[in-house]
């Protein structure tokens, strides 16, 4: 673990409980949808949720068919998604050092992770994650818009201090594309219009790509589908850009 997520890890380590009621309820039904309908293969192939914290997600992968490990770096979070779904797959991993085989895997699934890790150590997941991937494989990612790094006390789920990362979407587009996927789509979508009164008016970013080698996927070009909510997603153009730089001027959320 590096030096800087160590007071992340024991604001999850020691707030855990909080961070499951927060969060238990903010499920992504769409997205998990639209992911399980890339997976290249046939029906259950295998499947990573890489930062599955409580095992939420991990479960509806598994409702989805899908024979599914989830993973987490901390230990408190293992225990409590073995406990709410004993009949699933838990273990401790680490996102930039996966134990796993190459080529194992049909997709990842990497929710509201990825944003407590510095620029290089996203690029080290990612790269971890096309290496366990099949070709053709997909991967899901999510991250907080915005513009920098910071360390702060963000009580909406946790009452301890975490590092996050908050990215644009050519800032997303990059990082995926230098691992060497290709980029399918990065929405933009408001938390408080999608689940309501009681959540954090920002914007989270949702990335889908898949790994280089497979046959076309059969994403839709153009338009990305509403969410299960009915809110509006915001799409960029979901053809792979040229380089860009990041956007300046976007506040980071609170």
């Amino acid at each position: 673990m590096f030096d800087y997520l160590a007071r992340t890890m024991a604001a999850y380590e020691n707030g855990q409980e909080k961070y499951e009621q927060a969060t238990r309820a903010m499920t992504p039904g769409a997205e998990l949808d639209r992911f399980v309908a890339l997976l290249p293969g046939p029906p259950g192939a295998p499947v990573l949720d890489a930062g599955c914290a409580f095992g939420r997600d991990t479960a509806l992968l598994a409702e989805r068919g899908l024979d599914v490990l989830g993973g987490d770096l901390s230990p408190s979070f293992v225990a409590r998604a073995r406990e709410l779904h004993p009949g699933l797959a838990f273990e401790q991993l680490d996102v930039c050092a996966l134990r796993l085989p190459d080529a194992s895997y049909a997709g990842v699934w990497c929710q509201a992770t990825l944003l407590h890790l510095r620029d290089e150590h996203i690029a080290l997941a990612l790269g971890e994650f096309a290496r366990v991937l099949v070709p053709g494989g997909a991967v899901f990612v999510s991250f907080k818009e915005g513009e920098g790094t910071e360390e702060l006390v963000e009580s909406f789920s946790s009452d301890g201090t975490r590092f996050f990362n908050y990215q644009s979407v050519a800032g997303v587009r990059t990082l995926l594309a230098a691992a060497g996927f290709t980029v399918l789509a990065v929405e933009r979508e408001n938390e408080l219009a999608r689940y309501g009164p009681g959540h954090r008016d920002l914007t989270w970013l949702h990335a889908f790509a898949v790994k280089a080698g497979g046959a076309a996927p059969a994403e839709p070009r153009g338009q990305a589908p509403a969410s299960s909510s009915g809110s509006l997603r915001m799409s960029s153009n979901t053809t792979v850009p040229g380089p860009a730089s990041r956007p300046a001027g976007v506040t980071p959320p609170a």
